[in-house]
């Protein structure tokens, strides 16, 4: 603007001649389509810079309009902006809407506790459609208010909209649930709250209910109603009185119940929560690994509060009051599995679970060896009459019973159970009532579960699958070892055993139990002389084990054995020791026999077998060897029994033998080969030859 304005003068600042006119023109000219001036603002303007003389002074207009700029850098800022910045601003209201603010949240809180509900993601789920940054327009804020079921009047609402208003057409959701998180946890700490998330009777908060009587109700929390022999009781002077507490141990017991039922680990609930490995938690941690492992008011046991810190004051940490030693009460809940280092007492029998930790009675039940006598009796005789007539008229007390259980847990109330007792057609008097009441009733109503089955008796019916476990009983049983035999116990005839096993298959024993003897001490344990005899397949019963371990234990150390002496005494089969000393002798190598318990003969077997070979030696030269050979396809000496026979079929052999003289020709010549009995023909034929050399002939 100066620029265009300056090329009409002699730079003096000042236009001369023709002054207006040349400042119109050039404000309508160049100018025209950036200042976009109209003809009366032009005028203002020709007639606000026009000096004394007529001239007008255009050097000022561009000083106004280009260097009269202030620099706002150089000044420190007045206002950070984080006022606004501050997700948790709020509005400012007077005191008395403050306070009747503070009675609505309260309220608000309260029900949120009770319902147990999370504001938060419900306000998101908009945010992320929105991209708001922690504020809900106002429509979205009452859809969230309503569809949580939080209704409140439009005067409430009005004062909530008035507190969190943003920017004059959104809510400052973030203030208004951190707010509420807040109100909550002051309840939470000043114990405001029950354990089922209602706000105590005794706070006198709870006066924020816009449903106040018009007139005070004393007895509201106060009334407790019993039944005495049938008859209703208010404001009596006995039940007026507060619960008696429980004592520390029924309490435990109660707790140890309820893990052994669900089989709960407790060290699971509690270790998380210490991460140095203490064996302490605070008071707050130790109470929030009860509610998780389903005890305190949101599990399945419930302990009241006095309970709860009955508890905290008997596991309190006596060095630290603000902690609790959670392994000690972890050990003493545990005691219902097993008691701890039970291998310093092996002789200890643990008994899981204790009888007290399952006669414990129901919370809210009567004690019943506690109460009257003549109420039992009383009790004993209903149950009795109620049985002989359920058993006389064929009926089931239970379908009558579930009519009134929706929730399937064994539990009704006592108006339910005289109805249902009146539908099947028991007309009990009141005091019968009051007995089986004070006997079956606990904290969750009357427990019929309890009372069918006491009063609904059936027969024992035997279960289809006794036979079937009957049967791996005694499949599973342990057998009873048979008596030893002699030879089990001769020490002769065992190595014997052995060393024929040792010659026939050339096994070297040492071998097998070098490996054991890891500091060359030349003795093993028992044990693991065993072992190697196993592992040597000398087929050894577990007698014959113990016979030879016994003969060859050391004498130094107890429960070895000399293994070195053994295997020299097993070595004697194949060589003998020390030959170096005596170079002429010549050792004799063991024959090992199969003579066993299948082949032993008696005397009369003996002569039939005597006369067998001799029948068969006095034919002719009948060659049998090559005969036998012919079946014996693998040559390993042995034929089974069938081969055996056609063989000397072939020869006329069978026809001159008696079947008994072939049952035990074949019983003396048998060899065990694998899981049958078969022949040993070069046995046989031996026997043959020699009979034939040495047979007495007559002379002619």
């Amino acid at each position: 603007m100066h620029s265009s304005i300056a090329d009409e003068n002699n730079g003096s600042g000042f236009i001369a001649e023709n002054s207006e006119s040349k400042f119109v023109t050039v404000l309508n000219g160049p100018l025209k389509d950036i200042c976009g001036l109209s003809e009366t603002e032009i005028s203002e303007l020709t007639d606000y810079f026009r000096v004394s003389d007529g001239r007008i002074l255009y050097t000022q207009l561009c000083e106004v309009i280009h260097d009269s700029v202030p620099d706002f850098s150089k000044n420190p800022p007045l206002v950070t902006g984080l006022e606004w910045e501050d997700p948790f601003q709020v509005n400012t209201l007077s005191v008395l809407e403050e306070r009747r603010l503070q009675l609505l949240l309260s309220k608000i809180a309260a029900l949120v506790n009770l319902r147990k509900l999370i504001l938060r993601p419900y306000f998101q789920d908009y945010e992320l459609i929105s991209k708001n940054t922690g504020t809900v327009t106002v429509g979205h804020f009452a859809r969230v208010l309503s569809y949580l079921g939080i209704m409140v009047s439009p005067d409430d609402f009005h004062l909530i909209v008035k507190k969190f208003m943003k920017d004059s057409y959104t809510i400052n959701y973030v203030a208004f649930v951190a707010y509420i998180d807040r109100i909550t946890k002051n309840m939470d700490e000043k114990m405001y709250l029950d354990l089922g998330g209602d706000v105590l009777s005794q706070w006198p908060g709870r006066a924020i209910s816009a449903e106040l009587p018009k007139l005070p109700r004393p007895e509201i929390g106060k009334i407790r109603a019993a039944s005495v022999f049938g008859l209703q009781t208010v404001f009596h002077p006995a039940l007026n009185a507060p619960a008696e507490r429980e004592s520390l141990e029924r309490v435990m017991r109660r707790i140890q119940q309820y893990v052994f039922c669900n089989r709960i680990r407790t060290e699971q609930f509690f270790k998380d929560f210490d991460h140095s490995n203490c064996g302490r938690l605070t008071i707050m941690q130790f109470r929030r690994g009860l509610d998780i492992m389903g005890l305190a008011g949101v599990g399945k046991l419930w302990l009241s509060e006095p309970e709860l810190h009955m508890l905290v004051c008997m596991y309190r940490d006596p060095s630290d009051p603000d902690r609790v030693c959670y392994t000690t009460f972890q050990d003493d809940v545990d005691q219902v599995f097993t008691t701890k280092e039970l291998e310093k007492t092996p002789g200890f029998v643990v008994v899981s679970p204790p009888a007290e930790v399952l006669e414990i009675p129901r919370k809210g039940g009567e004690q019943w060896h506690e109460v009257k006598t003549d109420l039992r009796d009383l009790c004993e005789n209903t149950l009795t009459t109620i049985r002989k007539k359920a058993e006389f008229r064929r009926m089931r007390l239970r379908p009558v019973f579930n009519d009134y259980d929706k929730h399937n847990n064994g539990h009704v109330s006592r108006s339910q159970f005289r109805q249902c007792l009146v539908a099947n057609g028991f007309l009990l008097s009141d005091q019968e009532l009051y007995a089986l009441e004070q006997r079956y009733n606990d904290d969750m109503g009357f427990n019929y579960f309890w009372f069918i089955r006491e009063a609904e008796p059936k027969k024992f019916e035997e279960p289809l699958y006794m036979g079937y476990v009957e049967n791996i009983k005694k499949l599973n049983v342990e057998p009873v070892p048979p008596p030893p035999k002699n030879k089990e116990t001769d020490i002769v005839e065992i190595l014997a055993k052995i060393k024929g096993k040792v010659v026939r298959e050339r096994v070297r024993v040492i071998e097998f139990m070098q490996h054991f003897d890891r500091h060359n001490q030349n003795v093993i344990s028992r044990q693991d002389f065993i072992r190697g005899l196993d592992v040597c397949r000398f087929n050894l019963t577990p007698v014959e084990f113990n016979t030879i371990a016994e003969v060859f234990a050391s004498p130094l150390r107890p429960n070895c054995v000399d293994y070195r002496r053994f295997c020299e005494t097993v070595e004697e089969a194949m060589t003998q020791a020390c030959l170096e000393r005596a170079p002429l002798i010549t050792p004799l190598q063991h024959l090992p026999s199969s003579d066993c318990d299948r082949n032993f003969l008696d005397f009369e077997e003996r002569h039939h077998v005597s006369m067998a070979l001799q029948k068969i030696a006095a034919k002719p030269e009948t060659n049998l060897i090559s005969l036998f050979q012919d079946y014996d396809k693998t040559n390993c000496g042995t034929i089974p029994k069938v081969q055996f026979l056609k063989a000397l079929s072939v020869r006329g052999l069978a026809q001159i033998l008696s079947s008994r003289e072939l049952d035990v020709l074949q019983k003396c010549f048998a060899f065990e080969r694998g899981m049958r009995d078969e022949m040993d023909y070069r046995a046989f034929c031996r026997c043959l030859e020699l009979i034939a050399v040495t047979a007495y002939r007559r002379p002619c």
